[in-house]
C-alpha cells in the first residue's frame, strides 16, 4: 500500500499553531525529558521525525538538534520549550480551531493507528482494518472526542486490557484518510475495494452458472435415458410427431435448459408443455423397458 502515515506527514503545515499542536501530542506520547542533562529524546518514525526537524528549525533554532534512525535528541533550553508545548498534559480547550484540532488528530493518528489489508472471506468485508490501540483512557477520550468531532463514528472495543477504536469500513477509511490528507492512499483502497467486488461479483456469477448447469443436467437425465433408450431400439418413430420432435432435440441439446430448448421448437410451445411432453416420454419409455425385463 502507498504509504499513507508519510502523505499525513506532509499534510501538516508549516505554521505557529498547527506546530503547536502537532508537537504537544508528540511530546506527550513519545518524548523522554532528562533534565539533569538537559535533553528531550524523540522515538517516532521517519517520516514523522522529518517534519519534527522542519518544525524546529522554523520554530526553535536555538535547539540543537541530533538525529539517527528512529530517534531525535534536543538539546538546550528544554525547561522553556516543555512548558511552551505543555507537557505534562493535553487539554482539549486549549486547542480553539479545526486547523489546531485536526493536527492534534493527524499526530495521534502517526502514532498510535494502525491501517492493514486482511484476506478476510466475509462478503460484507473490505478486506481492510483500520485502528488505534491505547493503553491508557486519557488518549483513548481524547482521540475518540477529535474523531466524533470531524463526524467519524468508528466502534470500540478492549483487547488484552488495550482500548481499541476502529472500522473495516472501507468508505469510512478512506473518508478519514482524506480528512487526514492520505488522499492518494484513499484512492489507492478505493480502486482495491473496486477491484475485490468486480472479482467477487465474477465469482458468485461462475458459482451460479456451475449451479445452474448442474441442476440441468440432473433434471436431464432421466430425459436422455429415455430417449437414448427408444433411439438405440429404434423406437422414436413409434412417437407422435410432437414428442418425436421434442426427444430429438433434447438428444442434440443434452445440457440446455428449458427455456433454451424452448426456443428451439418449430411451433411455440410453453415450458410447462414442453416439460410435460419430456415427462411423457420417460413414461413411454419406462412402460416399453418394463415390458422388456
Amino acid at each position: 500500500m502507498i504509504e499513507w502515515k508519510q502523505q499525513i506527514t506532509k499534510s501538516i503545515p508549516l505554521n505557529a499553531c498547527c506546530a503547536h499542536s502537532f508537537i504537544s501530542v508528540v511530546l506527550n506520547n513519545c518524548a523522554i525529558i532528562d533534565d539533569a542533562d538537559h535533553y528531550i529524546l524523540i522515538n517516532a518514525n521517519n517520516f514523522l521525525i522529518a517534519k519534527l526537524i522542519d518544525i524546529f528549525n522554523k520554530f526553535n533554532p536555538n535547539l540543537e538538534i541530533l538525529h539517527w534512525d528512529g530517534f531525535l535528541m534536543l538539546r538546550g533550553d528544554i525547561y522553556s520549550f516543555l512548558v511552551d508545548y505543555n507537557y505534562e498534559k493535553i487539554y482539549l480547550s486549549l486547542f480553539d480551531s479545526e486547523c489546531d484540532r485536526l493536527c492534534l488528530l493527524k499526530a495521534y493518528v502517526l502514532i498510535y493507528s494502525n491501517l492493514y489489508y486482511n484476506k478476510d472471506s466475509n462478503k460484507n468485508s473490505t478486506g481492510y482494518n483500520f485502528e488505534f490501540v491505547l493503553k491508557d483512557k486519557e488518549n483513548f477520550e481524547i482521540i475518540s472526542t477529535l474523531l466524533a468531532e470531524f463526524g467519524f463514528n468508528l466502534k470500540f472495543s478492549t483487547r488484552q486490557h488495550n482500548f481499541v477504536i476502529y472500522t473495516k469500513n472501507g468508505e469510512l477509511i478512506c473518508d478519514l484518510l482524506v480528512k487526514l490528507g492520505a488522499n492518494v492512499a484513499a484512492l489507492d483502497i478505493q480502486n482495491n475495494i473496486a477491484m475485490r467486488e468486480v472479482r467477487n461479483s465474477a465469482n458468485r456469477q461462475n458459482n451460479c452458472f456451475g449451479y445452474n448447469l448442474d441442476k440441468t443436467l440432473n433434471s436431464s437425465a432421466p430425459q436422455l435415458e429415455a430417449i437414448e433408450y427408444l433411439y438405440q431400439n429404434d423406437l422414436l418413430d413409434t412417437l407422435d410427431e410432437n414428442l418425436k420432435e421434442i426427444a430429438l432435440l433434447r438428444l442434440a441439446n443434452p445440457d440446455v435448459s428449458l427455456s433454451d430448448l424452448q426456443k428451439l421448437t418449430n411451433k411455440p410451445i410453453s415450458r410447462a408443455g414442453l416439460k410435460y411432453r419430456l415427462d411423457k416420454i420417460i413414461e413411454i419409455y419406462k412402460k416399453i423397458a418394463g415390458e422388456n425385463k
